[in-house]
């Protein structure tokens, strides 16, 4: 897609974040569902890395040369020398290099967010980035962003213009009780989620109904579960792109039918998601 070129054909525009505490698969899930939004359908999608860590990329096999994470720490750094010479917006400065940052693949766009080096505060730098994002993310039908670990991107409300909320859980308590801290810390800090929803990774099938339930009775809802899955373990190992899984995992399968029920792959589903009309 032509970079900075607003979508005049678009049925929906649609922002999703993964979310959960820290090894319990988010950039897995990111990445799966990167592969079948891809495969299944033509969708204009933006694929946001937004862990400091940026394993995304190893997931879906891109390089990442330039992330806005030093693009945001060297403008900093001319504001506070005195080297900017302010003959042009500082806005537009930022807007034209992290445009320059984006990843072009032939079936979605990827930026990295990186990490910020260095002390002192960047929120005006921040802000700048988030008017940047808002208005980036208007030019594709799917954003997804791949959170960082734990609580910290809420309570600095990087996911205030969210549609749907991914958490993802593993089997233990811990993943569990942090899923329920998420929900209550977006409520706290005043974060209107369209939907939150939950994926259980690494679990047997057999066990949705029983973890359904239980986030049921926290009012939460269970989109469904991705199994174990030893083809993945060595794909993951080995550090190769997801997009290497053959089409029959048990993984990308259980993907497949959740992208489903997010809505992702019908557009009737995903207005019913949104709570529009059909």
């Amino acid at each position: 897609m032509e970079r900075g070129v607003k979508l005049t054909h678009m049925r929906e525009r649609l922002v999703i974040s993964v979310s959960g505490k820290g090894g319990v698969g988010k950039t897995t899930t990111a990445a799966l569902l990167t592969r079948i939004v891809t495969e299944k359908t033509k969708r204009d999608l933006l694929v946001v890395d937004a862990d400091p860590v940026m394993n995304l990329p190893r997931a879906l096999g891109i390089e990442v040369v330039k992330s806005v994470g030093s693009i945001a720490t060297r403008l900093r750094k001319d504001i506070d020398e005195g080297t900017y010479s302010g003959e042009v917006a500082k806005q537009d400065v930022l807007e034209g290099e992290i445009f320059e940052a984006l990843v072009e693949n032939p079936k979605f766009d990827f930026l990295a967010m990186g990490r910020t080096e260095g002390e002192g505060c960047y929120c005006y730098v921040n802000r700048l980035l988030t008017q940047i994002l808002d208005t980036l993310s208007k030019n594709y039908e799917i954003t997804l962003l791949d959170m960082s670990a734990g609580l910290e991107h809420l309570s600095r409300r990087t996911n205030r213009n969210v549609d749907v909320l991914i958490i993802v859980v593993d089997p233990s308590r811990a993943a569990f009780e942090a899923a329920l801290r998420i929900r209550d810390l977006a409520k706290e800090v005043h974060i209107e989620f369209k939907k939150i929803v939950v994926i259980g990774n690494r679990f047997p099938l057999d066990m949705e109904e029983e973890l359904g339930n239980q986030f049921a009775a926290e009012d939460m809802l269970l989109i469904g579960l991705i199994p174990s899955d030893e083809e993945l373990s060595k794909v993951n190992y080995r550090g190769a792109p997801l997009f290497e899984l053959n089409g029959e995992s048990p993984a990308v399968k259980a993907v497949e039918s959740i992208a489903e029920r997010l809505g992702l792959l019908s557009e009737v589903t995903l207005l019913r998601l949104l709570g529009h009309d059909s």
